[in-house]
Protein backbone atom coordinates (compact mmCIF):
# COMPACT_ATOMS: atom_id res chain seq x y z
CA UNK A 1 0.00 0.00 0.00
CA UNK A 2 1.54 3.30 -1.15
CA UNK A 3 0.03 6.45 0.34
CA UNK A 4 0.74 9.78 -1.32
CA UNK A 5 0.99 12.88 0.90
CA UNK A 6 -0.46 15.76 -1.09
CA UNK A 7 -0.90 19.43 -0.23
CA UNK A 8 -0.22 23.06 -1.01
CA UNK A 9 3.15 24.67 -0.36
CA UNK A 10 4.00 25.40 3.29
CA UNK A 11 1.37 22.98 4.60
CA UNK A 12 3.99 20.90 6.46
CA UNK A 13 4.27 18.00 4.00
CA UNK A 14 8.06 17.65 4.17
CA UNK A 15 8.08 17.84 7.97
CA UNK A 16 5.30 15.25 8.30
CA UNK A 17 6.95 12.90 5.82
CA UNK A 18 10.28 13.24 7.62
CA UNK A 19 8.64 12.48 10.99
CA UNK A 20 6.91 9.39 9.59
CA UNK A 21 9.85 7.93 7.69
CA UNK A 22 12.97 9.34 9.34
CA UNK A 23 14.17 10.65 5.95
CA UNK A 24 15.97 13.99 6.31
CA UNK A 25 17.28 16.59 3.83
CA UNK A 26 14.64 15.71 1.25
CA UNK A 27 15.48 16.32 -2.40
CA UNK A 28 12.52 16.12 -4.81
CA UNK A 29 14.84 15.17 -7.67
CA UNK A 30 15.93 12.01 -5.84
CA UNK A 31 13.27 9.29 -5.97
CA UNK A 32 14.74 7.49 -2.95
CA UNK A 33 14.13 10.57 -0.81
CA UNK A 34 10.40 10.57 -1.61
CA UNK A 35 9.36 7.05 -0.57
CA UNK A 36 9.60 5.76 2.99
CA UNK A 37 8.57 2.38 4.40
CA UNK A 38 6.87 2.59 7.80
CA UNK A 39 5.97 -0.08 10.37
CA UNK A 40 2.30 -0.18 11.35
CA UNK A 41 2.30 -0.07 15.18
CA UNK A 42 0.68 -3.20 16.62
CA UNK A 43 0.87 -4.00 20.33
CA UNK A 44 -0.40 -7.50 19.56
CA UNK A 45 2.95 -8.32 17.92
CA UNK A 46 4.83 -7.11 21.00
CA UNK A 47 2.57 -9.14 23.31
CA UNK A 48 2.90 -12.38 21.33
CA UNK A 49 6.66 -11.97 20.83
CA UNK A 50 7.04 -11.78 24.59
CA UNK A 51 4.79 -14.80 25.21
CA UNK A 52 6.59 -16.97 22.64
CA UNK A 53 10.03 -15.53 23.48
CA UNK A 54 10.44 -14.88 19.74
CA UNK A 55 13.90 -14.23 18.33
CA UNK A 56 12.42 -11.73 15.88
CA UNK A 57 9.30 -9.64 15.50
CA UNK A 58 8.11 -8.19 12.20
CA UNK A 59 5.39 -5.60 11.76
CA UNK A 60 3.28 -5.12 8.67
CA UNK A 61 4.36 -2.12 6.59
CA UNK A 62 2.97 0.65 4.44
CA UNK A 63 4.74 3.14 2.16
CA UNK A 64 4.42 6.90 2.29
CA UNK A 65 5.20 8.86 -0.86
CA UNK A 66 5.97 12.58 -0.64
CA UNK A 67 4.28 14.26 -3.62
CA UNK A 68 5.31 17.71 -4.91
CA UNK A 69 3.13 20.63 -3.83
CA UNK A 70 0.02 21.61 -5.75
CA UNK A 71 0.04 25.21 -6.94
CA UNK A 72 -3.14 27.05 -7.86
CA UNK A 73 -3.66 27.22 -11.66
CA UNK A 74 -0.09 26.07 -12.37
CA UNK A 75 1.12 24.13 -15.41
CA UNK A 76 3.48 22.27 -13.05
CA UNK A 77 0.47 20.37 -11.68
CA UNK A 78 0.33 18.24 -14.86
CA UNK A 79 3.58 16.46 -13.93
CA UNK A 80 2.32 16.06 -10.37
CA UNK A 81 -0.88 14.40 -11.61
CA UNK A 82 1.18 11.64 -13.26
CA UNK A 83 2.91 10.99 -9.93
CA UNK A 84 -0.39 10.86 -8.03
CA UNK A 85 -1.49 8.05 -10.34
CA UNK A 86 1.31 5.89 -8.93
CA UNK A 87 -0.12 5.81 -5.39
CA UNK A 88 -2.92 3.63 -4.01
CA UNK A 89 -4.35 6.19 -1.60
CA UNK A 90 -4.18 9.97 -1.17
CA UNK A 91 -3.68 11.80 2.13
CA UNK A 92 -4.40 15.51 1.64
CA UNK A 93 -2.50 17.60 4.19
CA UNK A 94 -4.37 20.82 4.97
CA UNK A 95 -2.89 23.71 6.90
CA UNK A 96 -4.84 25.04 9.89
CA UNK A 97 -1.97 26.15 12.12
CA UNK A 98 -1.35 29.81 12.82
CA UNK A 99 2.22 31.01 12.39
CA UNK A 100 2.75 34.45 10.83
CA UNK A 101 6.38 33.54 10.10
CA UNK A 102 5.33 30.73 7.73
CA UNK A 103 4.14 32.02 4.35
CA UNK A 104 0.79 30.83 3.00
CA UNK A 105 0.46 30.73 -0.83
CA UNK A 106 -3.20 31.80 -0.62
CA UNK A 107 -2.41 34.51 1.97
CA UNK A 108 -5.10 33.27 4.39
CA UNK A 109 -5.11 30.13 6.56
CA UNK A 110 -8.34 28.31 5.67
CA UNK A 111 -8.25 24.52 5.40
CA UNK A 112 -11.55 24.41 3.49
CA UNK A 113 -10.28 26.81 0.85
CA UNK A 114 -7.05 24.81 0.51
CA UNK A 115 -9.11 21.63 0.11
CA UNK A 116 -11.21 23.19 -2.67
CA UNK A 117 -8.05 24.13 -4.61
CA UNK A 118 -6.66 20.61 -4.37
CA UNK A 119 -10.01 18.95 -5.07
CA UNK A 120 -10.52 21.01 -8.23
CA UNK A 121 -7.09 20.05 -9.57
CA UNK A 122 -7.82 16.35 -9.05
CA UNK A 123 -11.27 16.60 -10.64
CA UNK A 124 -9.94 18.57 -13.64
CA UNK A 125 -7.31 15.87 -14.21
CA UNK A 126 -9.97 13.13 -14.30
CA UNK A 127 -12.24 15.26 -16.51
CA UNK A 128 -9.40 15.76 -18.99
CA UNK A 129 -8.77 12.01 -19.06
CA UNK A 130 -12.46 11.25 -19.64
CA UNK A 131 -12.88 13.84 -22.38
CA UNK A 132 -9.76 12.58 -24.16
CA UNK A 133 -11.02 9.00 -23.97
CA UNK A 134 -14.51 9.93 -25.20
CA UNK A 135 -12.99 11.70 -28.22
CA UNK A 136 -11.11 8.53 -29.14
CA UNK A 137 -14.20 6.38 -28.64
CA UNK A 138 -16.30 8.60 -30.93
CA UNK A 139 -13.70 8.16 -33.67
CA UNK A 140 -13.79 4.38 -33.11
CA UNK A 141 -17.59 4.35 -33.30
CA UNK A 142 -17.44 5.96 -36.76
CA UNK A 143 -15.18 3.15 -37.98
CA UNK A 144 -16.66 0.22 -36.09
CA UNK A 145 -19.59 0.64 -33.72
CA UNK A 146 -19.65 -2.25 -31.23
CA UNK A 147 -21.75 -2.89 -28.15
CA UNK A 148 -18.66 -2.76 -25.91
CA UNK A 149 -17.53 0.64 -27.22
CA UNK A 150 -21.00 2.12 -26.77
CA UNK A 151 -21.17 0.72 -23.24
CA UNK A 152 -17.81 2.29 -22.37
CA UNK A 153 -18.93 5.67 -23.73
CA UNK A 154 -22.10 5.56 -21.62
CA UNK A 155 -20.12 4.75 -18.47
CA UNK A 156 -17.68 7.60 -19.17
CA UNK A 157 -20.51 10.06 -19.81
CA UNK A 158 -22.05 9.14 -16.45
CA UNK A 159 -18.70 9.69 -14.70
CA UNK A 160 -18.15 12.96 -16.57
CA UNK A 161 -21.49 14.22 -15.27
CA UNK A 162 -20.49 13.36 -11.68
CA UNK A 163 -17.14 15.14 -11.98
CA UNK A 164 -18.78 18.24 -13.45
CA UNK A 165 -20.93 18.35 -10.30
CA UNK A 166 -17.77 18.21 -8.18
CA UNK A 167 -18.29 14.58 -7.07
CA UNK A 168 -15.33 12.25 -6.64
CA UNK A 169 -15.59 9.05 -8.69
CA UNK A 170 -15.12 7.03 -5.50
CA UNK A 171 -18.57 8.27 -4.44
CA UNK A 172 -20.23 6.81 -7.53
CA UNK A 173 -22.01 3.48 -7.10
CA UNK A 174 -20.43 1.55 -9.97
CA UNK A 175 -21.39 -2.02 -10.85
CA UNK A 176 -18.84 -4.73 -11.69
CA UNK A 177 -19.13 -4.15 -15.45
CA UNK A 178 -18.46 -0.41 -15.09
CA UNK A 179 -15.48 -1.03 -12.81
CA UNK A 180 -14.04 -3.49 -15.33
CA UNK A 181 -14.49 -0.99 -18.17
CA UNK A 182 -12.56 1.81 -16.41
CA UNK A 183 -10.00 -0.22 -14.43
CA UNK A 184 -7.13 0.59 -16.80
CA UNK A 185 -7.83 4.33 -17.00
CA UNK A 186 -6.24 5.01 -13.60
CA UNK A 187 -8.55 7.79 -12.43
CA UNK A 188 -7.31 9.79 -9.45
CA UNK A 189 -10.57 10.53 -7.64
CA UNK A 190 -11.56 6.86 -7.61
CA UNK A 191 -8.74 6.23 -5.14
CA UNK A 192 -9.41 6.36 -1.37
CA UNK A 193 -8.87 9.97 -0.22
CA UNK A 194 -8.70 11.30 3.33
CA UNK A 195 -7.53 14.57 4.89
CA UNK A 196 -4.97 15.37 7.58
CA UNK A 197 -5.58 18.69 9.34
CA UNK A 198 -2.24 20.16 10.45
CA UNK A 199 -3.50 22.31 13.31
CA UNK A 200 -2.35 24.07 16.48
CA UNK A 201 -2.04 22.17 19.76
CA UNK A 202 -5.26 23.62 21.21
CA UNK A 203 -7.23 22.47 18.15
CA UNK A 204 -6.24 18.79 18.26
CA UNK A 205 -9.57 17.73 19.75
CA UNK A 206 -11.64 19.99 17.48
CA UNK A 207 -13.87 18.41 14.86
CA UNK A 208 -12.98 19.65 11.38
CA UNK A 209 -15.47 18.98 8.58
CA UNK A 210 -15.03 18.90 4.82
CA UNK A 211 -17.52 18.48 1.96
CA UNK A 212 -17.86 15.12 0.21
CA UNK A 213 -17.84 13.36 3.62
CA UNK A 214 -14.04 13.23 3.46
CA UNK A 215 -12.61 11.66 6.61
CA UNK A 216 -10.43 14.05 8.63
CA UNK A 217 -7.65 13.28 11.07
CA UNK A 218 -6.11 16.01 13.24
CA UNK A 219 -2.37 16.26 13.78
CA UNK A 220 0.03 18.94 14.97
CA UNK A 221 3.32 18.53 13.12
CA UNK A 222 4.92 21.04 15.50
CA UNK A 223 3.90 18.97 18.55
CA UNK A 224 5.09 15.75 16.89
CA UNK A 225 8.48 17.35 16.25
CA UNK A 226 8.70 18.24 19.94
CA UNK A 227 7.71 14.71 20.99
CA UNK A 228 10.52 13.25 18.86
CA UNK A 229 13.05 15.05 21.05
CA UNK A 230 11.79 13.47 24.30
CA UNK A 231 12.74 10.27 26.09
CA UNK A 232 10.12 7.47 26.22
CA UNK A 233 9.11 8.42 29.76
CA UNK A 234 8.84 12.10 28.85
CA UNK A 235 6.83 11.21 25.71
CA UNK A 236 4.21 9.38 27.76
CA UNK A 237 3.95 12.21 30.27
CA UNK A 238 3.62 14.75 27.48
CA UNK A 239 0.90 12.72 25.72
CA UNK A 240 -1.03 12.40 28.97
CA UNK A 241 -0.88 16.18 29.38
CA UNK A 242 -2.51 16.48 25.93
CA UNK A 243 -5.15 13.83 26.79
CA UNK A 244 -3.71 11.51 24.13
CA UNK A 245 -3.07 7.78 24.52
CA UNK A 246 -0.55 7.65 21.67
CA UNK A 247 1.22 9.99 19.28
CA UNK A 248 -0.69 11.44 16.36
CA UNK A 249 1.85 9.84 14.02
CA UNK A 250 0.89 6.38 15.25
CA UNK A 251 -2.79 7.25 14.93
CA UNK A 252 -2.18 8.45 11.38
CA UNK A 253 -0.36 5.25 10.35
CA UNK A 254 -3.11 3.05 11.83
CA UNK A 255 -5.84 5.22 10.33
CA UNK A 256 -4.30 5.03 6.84
CA UNK A 257 -3.93 1.25 7.16
CA UNK A 258 -7.55 0.75 8.18
CA UNK A 259 -8.84 3.30 5.67
CA UNK A 260 -7.26 1.20 2.93
CA UNK A 261 -9.60 -1.67 3.91
CA UNK A 262 -6.59 -3.61 5.19
CA UNK A 263 -6.45 -5.94 8.18
CA UNK A 264 -3.70 -7.98 9.84
CA UNK A 265 -3.52 -11.62 10.83
CA UNK A 266 -0.71 -12.89 13.03
CA UNK A 267 1.69 -15.81 13.16
CA UNK A 268 3.71 -16.53 16.28
CA UNK A 269 6.50 -18.85 17.39
CA UNK A 270 9.99 -18.99 18.85
CA UNK A 271 11.69 -17.92 15.63
CA UNK A 272 9.40 -15.04 14.73
CA UNK A 273 6.17 -13.25 15.58
CA UNK A 274 4.76 -11.37 12.62
CA UNK A 275 1.74 -9.49 11.36
CA UNK A 276 0.64 -10.00 7.75
CA UNK A 277 -1.40 -7.64 5.58
CA UNK A 278 -4.49 -8.77 3.70
CA UNK A 279 -7.60 -7.10 2.33
CA UNK A 280 -10.71 -7.33 4.47
CA UNK A 281 -12.79 -10.28 3.24
CA UNK A 282 -9.82 -12.52 2.31
CA UNK A 283 -10.35 -16.25 2.90
CA UNK A 284 -7.93 -18.52 4.77
CA UNK A 285 -6.42 -20.15 1.70
CA UNK A 286 -5.66 -16.82 0.02
CA UNK A 287 -4.31 -15.45 3.30
CA UNK A 288 -1.92 -18.41 3.42
CA UNK A 289 -0.58 -17.28 0.04
CA UNK A 290 0.53 -14.02 1.67
CA UNK A 291 3.13 -16.08 3.54
CA UNK A 292 4.09 -18.40 0.67
CA UNK A 293 2.44 -19.69 -2.51
CA UNK A 294 3.27 -23.30 -1.47
CA UNK A 295 1.18 -22.90 1.69
CA UNK A 296 -1.75 -21.64 -0.37
CA UNK A 297 -1.38 -24.44 -2.94
CA UNK A 298 -1.08 -27.20 -0.36
CA UNK A 299 -3.58 -25.74 2.13
CA UNK A 300 -5.19 -28.37 4.40
CA UNK A 301 -6.65 -26.34 7.25
CA UNK A 302 -6.03 -23.35 9.49
CA UNK A 303 -5.79 -23.52 13.26
CA UNK A 304 -7.21 -20.20 14.41
CA UNK A 305 -7.50 -18.32 17.67
CA UNK A 306 -8.34 -14.65 17.92
CA UNK A 307 -5.79 -12.49 19.72
CA UNK A 308 -8.37 -11.30 22.27
CA UNK A 309 -9.09 -14.90 23.27
CA UNK A 310 -5.38 -15.71 23.44
CA UNK A 311 -4.80 -12.72 25.69
CA UNK A 312 -7.65 -13.79 27.98
CA UNK A 313 -6.22 -17.29 28.25
CA UNK A 314 -2.67 -16.06 28.76
CA UNK A 315 -0.93 -18.88 26.86
CA UNK A 316 -1.37 -21.24 23.93
CA UNK A 317 -1.84 -24.33 26.13
CA UNK A 318 -4.45 -22.59 28.30
CA UNK A 319 -6.27 -21.32 25.21
CA UNK A 320 -6.54 -24.88 23.89
CA UNK A 321 -7.88 -26.10 27.25
CA UNK A 322 -10.55 -23.39 27.16
CA UNK A 323 -11.57 -24.40 23.64
CA UNK A 324 -10.57 -21.13 22.02
CA UNK A 325 -8.73 -22.84 19.16
CA UNK A 326 -10.77 -23.64 16.03
CA UNK A 327 -10.09 -25.60 12.87
CA UNK A 328 -11.15 -23.65 9.80
CA UNK A 329 -11.29 -24.58 6.11
CA UNK A 330 -10.11 -22.72 3.02
CA UNK A 331 -13.26 -20.55 2.72
CA UNK A 332 -13.04 -19.16 6.26
CA UNK A 333 -12.95 -15.33 6.15
CA UNK A 334 -9.97 -14.17 8.16
CA UNK A 335 -10.63 -11.52 10.80
CA UNK A 336 -8.33 -8.77 11.99
CA UNK A 337 -6.31 -10.10 14.93
CA UNK A 338 -6.65 -13.80 14.08
CA UNK A 339 -3.58 -15.81 15.09
CA UNK A 340 -3.26 -18.56 12.49
CA UNK A 341 -1.21 -21.74 12.26
CA UNK A 342 -1.51 -23.07 8.71
CA UNK A 343 -1.37 -26.81 7.99
CA UNK A 344 -0.39 -27.67 4.43
CA UNK A 345 1.09 -30.40 2.27
CA UNK A 346 2.93 -29.86 -1.02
Amino acid sequence: MKIGILGLEFSGKKSLFSLLTGIKNINYSQQKDLIGVVDVPDERVNFLAQKYNSEKKTFTKIEFYLLPSIKKNSQENKKLIDEIKEVDMIAILLRQFSNPEVFHPLEKVDYKNDYDIIKNELIFADLFLIETRIDRIEKQIVRNKTEQIVKEKNVLLKLKEALEKGIFLSKENLDKDAIKIIQNLNFITIKPIFAIINCDEDKLSQKFCLPDNVNCLNISVKIEQEIQELSETEKQEFLVSLNLTESSLNRLIKFAYNFGNLISFLTAGEKETRSWTIKKGTNAQNAAGTIHSDIERGFIRAEVIHFDDFKKAGSESEAKKLGFYRLEGKEYIVKDGDIIFFRFNV
